[in-house]
């Protein structure tokens, strides 16, 4: 396994293009890569049921490949449809953040294995739910009626400013984050709230642990502020030209293609095979 690479893709604005699809240039150099032996990783904000989804939409639920899904808060194992490990949010801290963004008129939504859920439909969460192909269901009380403890919660925005009116709120709530959640943008539009610890980046170290791949032959490549911890964590990180100037700072690499430009295949030939 001493030769074995392992790459850690990121989905929306990486992976995806605009247009929330793969070419088919990618998928061949996707596939070209699993041939030779190395190891494929979707590492997403999106939860496990919407990463599954797009997984299985590319032909790419197999022997080989693996997701990190939630920021990393939960890895699963294509090749033996199995949960590697999770962790959740406790229930006090989930009251919490509804109580807190339904104050305020913001829109807050969590997960159960099958389902976004909410207390409002909301415009936020039809674009969301249309977004990442995972169907909603509107609960009375949230978390007495989840079947379990959540991965993560989105307080989300669709309004003109969004990212400073989501910056307010996360610095008006830190004292309710302190020690419990950490607080990361997946975009202007989404700040999400995880379990104190997890990380694209954790999930990273901890794959490549359990896979016996050295962290030096890993590659991660992402757009977005939240990709940074699995940037620094990567033996080689890359960074999409379409990526942030926050994600560039972190990059060993900033590709010559876009997402919409078949990047993921110049990543793949460049540093994988």
């Amino acid at each position: 396994m001493t030769d074995t690479r392992i790459l850690f893709a990121d989905l929306d604005g990486t992976l995806l293009d605009d247009n929330k699809n793969v070419s088919a240039e990618d998928l061949r150099s996707i596939n070209e890569m699993i041939s030779a032996g190395h190891r494929f990783v979707i590492a997403t904000g999106r939860p496990l049921y919407s990463a599954k989804v797009v997984a299985r939409e590319l032909d790419l639920f197999r022997e080989g490949i693996f997701l990190a899904a939630s920021n990393g808060g939960l890895i699963y194992d294509c090749g033996t449809d199995t949960v590697i490990s999770k962790t959740h949010l406790d229930e006090d801290t989930v009251r919490a953040f509804f109580e807190a963004a339904s104050a305020e008129g913001l829109h807050i939504h969590t997960y159960t294995d099958d389902d976004i859920v909410s207390l409002r439909e909301t415009e936020e969460l039809k674009v969301y739910s249309r977004a990442i192909k995972m169907p909603y269901r509107i609960l009375s009380r949230i978390p007495e009626d989840l079947p379990g403890p959540p991965p993560k919660l989105i307080v989300m925005s669709i309004k003109e400013n969004s990212r400073r009116v989501l910056e307010d709120f996360e610095a008006r709530h830190k004292d309710l984050a302190a020690g419990k959640v950490q607080s990361v943008f997946s975009n202007d539009y989404l700040l999400e709230y995880l379990p104190v610890g997890v990380s694209k980046g954790k999930a990273l170290i901890r794959l490549c642990d359990i896979m016996g791949i050295g962290v030096e032959n890993s590659v991660a490549c992402g757009d977005e502020a939240n990709d940074i911890p699995m940037l620094d964590a990567a033996g080689t990180a890359v960074v999409m030209k379409n990526g942030t100037d926050e994600a560039k700072s972190h990059a060993d690499y900033v590709t010559d293609h876009t997402n919409n430009e078949n990047g993921m295949t110049e990543i793949i030939h460049r540093f994988i095979l």
